[in-house]
């Protein structure tokens, strides 16, 4: 298949690339930069111009493509929540997406299926409550981000195009992601649980993303809001507990919730609240997990080379 990515140059877009090339599908990248792209990702890809919150793709990206996975978006913990920063996480994904789809009908090329990255933080704060793909939305601002990112994937004139929003939980993995940050604090035998560490987190291994990409890309059955997430959920505690033991490290230093909110602001609302999100749907596509328990998944992540 020829697969047109944005995001490409992300933690999960890189793998994806590098993934679907391996797999001998053809791969057309748009990316703000392609000089600089094109020296980071040294791979037999196609690569167009694009910036995803003023304009539409050139006509030419979307020559003969099959399908388009669709991933970029200003990261959602690079800066505090300002007013303005809200904003430009919101554009970055509402527009993009936008754009991206009104080019399909401008270059008049329908793909066969269009798979668009949201997250599960369309659920909000819930507790111990499970979480499917029909479960009532949440409140808050990664909500209404998720929801308006959704809605805007519903482009009038697509509507003969399979569609798949893959909900994407913590996605951990080597070089980047939720480990990034707390990888060093860890080994220094400084980590631990945050808050009263009942949260819940669910999360997925990059690999395992990636594969369910790929496997979205190809299977029919696969459609409309998808739970990205491994089939067993973690409260944060021991999520804590298993890294630490990953690395053979001490992970009992607790984090007030208090200093996190002075700390962070609103943002800390992306480490103090959680989901119990089911991925029944995506076991009963057939989907199949290498990392389905977070002890492989941290062990795989934190061995060394």
């Amino acid at each position: 298949m020829k697969i047109l990515v944005t995001g490409g140059t992300g933690f999960v877009g890189r793998l994806l690339v590098r993934k679907l090339i391996e797999n001998n599908h053809e791969v057309v990248l748009l990316t703000r930069n392609p000089e600089v792209t094109k020296n980071g990702l040294p791979l037999p890809i196609q690569l167009f111009k694009w910036d995803p919150q003023t304009s539409i793709p050139p006509k030419e990206a979307y020559k003969g493509v099959e399908g388009i996975v669709h991933l970029a978006g200003e990261s959602i913990a690079a800066k505090r929540w300002t007013d303005k920063q809200k904003k430009i996480i919101l554009n970055s994904r509402v527009l993009s997406t936008r754009n991206l789809l009104k080019g399909i009908i401008d270059a008049g090329e329908k793909p066969k299926v269009i798979i668009s990255a949201s997250a599960i933080g369309i659920y909000g704060d819930r507790g111990n409550e499970s979480l499917s793909e029909i479960s009532p939305q949440g409140i808050g601002f990664l909500a209404d981000v998720c929801r308006a990112w959704e809605r805007e994937s519903q482009y009038p004139g697509l509507e003969s195009v399979r569609k798949v929003n893959l909900r994407i939980g913590i996605v951990l993995g080597k070089e980047g992601g939720a480990l990034q940050k707390l990888l060093p604090i860890f080994r220094l035998g400084a980590g631990g649980p945050i808050g009263n560490g009942k949260q819940w987190m669910s999360w997925i291994h990059r690999e395992d993303l990636v594969e369910l990409i790929l496997y979205s890309l190809i299977h029919d059955n696969v459609s409309g809001a998808v739970n990205a997430v491994a089939p067993n959920p973690i409260t944060n505690a021991l999520f804590s507990t298993t890294l630490g033991k990953a690395l053979h490290r001490p992970s009992f230093i607790t984090t007030p919730s208090l200093a996190l909110k002075i700390a962070m602001g609103e943002m800390a609302e992306l480490v103090l609240s959680g989901q119990k999100v089911e991925a029944k749907k995506v076991c009963d596509f057939g989907f199949i997990f290498k990392y389905p328990k977070i002890k492989e998944a941290l062990d795989e992540i934190c061995k060394k080379k």
